[in-house]
């Protein structure tokens, strides 16, 4: 019976294996996107679709945050602030560098742009249609918060943290055991969003970067304050202050920026947005850079955090 179930269970630890553990999570959040599609149907009919899309985020939170606990008591048998969520004073200066660093990186790409001729601004403060000017950001806050933070921890925080430690053999050790643990979440959030519209090769290629970077923000760091940071500004900033991701109709921004020269789309990535073109595959190569720089200077050396590969204390199973 032991060799049968040897390859899902193990019984020294009871538990199952850190690979089907990965693979109830990420089946648990599918089953969460498709009810969240469901109830997408249900508020485009009551409520306009600021409200309705921030109402769909903070639902998606709470459920995938309902299966973080659930997954780390009854699969895991960690503490859920063990995926990243130690909220000391060092956490919330990483989620302050995340912030800026996004702002930085899309306002350079912008500024860039803008110089080029390649984007022009064709409004200003435009709001939802119908809605005051501040709810429409207040509730784009909340939408692109809870995304965030969802996504961090179902393509980061659970993942790599199981995968990490699964993949820590002797053969292989944590570090490459930390790297494929990183490699097959940031390849399957490309792939997650090679259907979104107007996406192309490209556009996947850098999503897949892009997640690169966010899970080298966590691995270094061993949180998901710098990671949570960055995403959030990247997509806030570009949605709802300089409204160039094609929603700035329906979601309003404080700016609207648009193609003025159709020769420089090689360049913008629009209309999919930033990550679209090889201006945002330079940025996400100079986050890594600076990633680097800021895990040197806080913590004075630049390594693998040592805890990721590690299974938590557990009672021996008798």
């Amino acid at each position: 019976m032991a060799t049968i179930t040897n390859p899902f269970w193990n019984a020294e630890e009871a538990r199952l294996r850190a690979g089907w553990r990965v693979v109830v999570f990420l089946i648990a959040s599918v089953v969460v996107g498709e009810a969240l599609l469901r109830l997408r149907s249900l508020l485009t009919s009551l409520l306009p679709v600021i409200y309705g899309s921030a109402v769909e985020a903070v639902v998606y939170l709470l459920l995938i945050g309902a299966i973080l606990l659930l997954a780390s008591r009854l699969l895991d048998h960690r503490r859920i602030i063990d995926y990243g969520f130690h909220l000391s004073r060092g956490w919330w200066i990483d989620l302050g560098f995340g912030l800026a660093l996004g702002t930085l990186l899309l306002l350079g790409i912008l500024v860039l742009e803008l110089a080029m001729g390649w984007i022009k601004v064709t409004g200003t403060f435009t709001t939802a249609p119908g809605q005051p000017f501040g709810a429409t950001i207040l509730f784009g806050f909340l939408a692109v918060l809870s995304v965030a933070v969802g996504e961090e921890v179902t393509w980061r925080g659970y993942p790599i943290k199981n995968l990490a430690e699964g993949f820590n053999w002797r053969v292989i050790g944590p570090r490459w055991a930390t790297v494929i643990a990183v490699l097959i979440p940031a390849l399957l959030f490309g792939l997650a969003h090679a259907t979104n519209p107007n996406a192309t090769t490209l556009s996947t290629i850098n999503i897949i970067i892009f997640a690169l970077l966010f899970a080298a923000a966590y691995v270094l760091t061993g949180e998901l304050a710098l990671p949570i940071g960055l995403h959030f500004a990247w997509d806030f900033i570009q949605g709802f202050v300089f409204g160039v991701t094609g929603g700035a109709s329906q979601f309003g921004s404080v700016l609207v920026l648009a193609e003025d020269d159709p020769g420089g789309k090689l360049w913008t990535g629009l209309p999919y947005g930033a990550e679209g073109g090889p201006l945002g595959t330079g940025a996400f190569i100079l986050g890594f850079l600076l990633t680097v720089v800021w895990v040197r200077f806080r913590r004075g050396s630049v390594r693998l955090d040592p805890t990721l590969a590690k299974p938590p204390r557990l009672p021996r199973a008798v």
